[in-house]
């Protein structure tokens, strides 16, 4: 798993033309393996696109694509997230995401973030009552074949149309996400990534599930290497 997250540090670290992740200017540590830490807003962010092909080679019905590959994707991207960094990682419901206030980061003079951020002056509790020093927050999860980040959050290309193709090369998740500061309630570090998975003799059963967990590894990766 080393070796993935070394793979995915780079190509974080790729297309140098567009800065892909932002990092607050205070931002000197990362959260540490024994502390807890909330995630929020996954189950919201999932998007499956092209629910008609995957319905076809998954062989599922069409109107399960949603709940069965959205299902993968999350239990995939959360197991990683405990098993490789944060085995005290726990979710917050999603109704707690959905109530913070919607706003928009620009990582870039191109790349914007659109998501929900906690309000200034307050640390948010779970509905337990725990207040964690740092949550993650979701707010993109797209899953679908050949996708680019660019034409998801360049604004300049968000309305164009990539060319139409019959064969797919890759199974991919756009994913935006924000590592936040509940104590000083700040954005630390947020970023966009691009994670595919090659799927060169077509789609084949579990490559949902190893999908999420790169992109688990990829979301590791930037956290870890965003301090400055």
């Amino acid at each position: 798993m080393k070796g993935a997250l070394l793979l995915l540090s780079l190509i974080l670290a790729s297309c140098a033309s567009k800065q892909w992740s932002a990092s607050h200017p205070y931002y000197r540590e990362s959260p540490s393996a024994q502390e807890e830490i909330a995630v929020l807003g996954l189950h919201h962010a999932v998007v499956i696109t092209r629910d008609k092909w995957f319905a076809k080679h998954l062989q599922i019905p069409r109107d399960s694509v949603y709940l069965l590959l959205g299902k993968q994707l999350e239990e995939a991207f959360i197991k990683e997230l405990q098993s490789t960094r944060y085995p005290s990682l726990y979710i917050w419901p999603d109704s707690a995401y959905a109530k913070l206030p919607e706003e928009t980061q620009k990582l870039d003079e191109k790349i914007y973030i659109k998501g929900r951020f906690p309000a200034q002056g307050v640390s948010l509790q779970s509905p337990e009552g725990k207040t964690p020093k740092h949550l993650i927050l979701i707010h993109e999860c797209t899953l679908g074949l050949d996708l680019k980040k660019d034409y998801f959050f360049d604004y300049t290309l968000i309305n164009n149309e990539e060319e139409a193709k019959r064969t797919s090369e890759a199974l991919t998740i756009i994913l935006s996400y924000t590592l936040w500061d509940n104590v000083k309630q700040r954005a630390l570090y947020s970023a966009v990534a691009e994670v595919p998975l090659a799927i060169p003799h077509g789609i084949q059963p579990g490559d949902v599930s190893k999908v999420s967990t790169f992109a688990a590894d990829s979301l590791v990766a930037g956290i870890d290497g965003g301090i400055r």
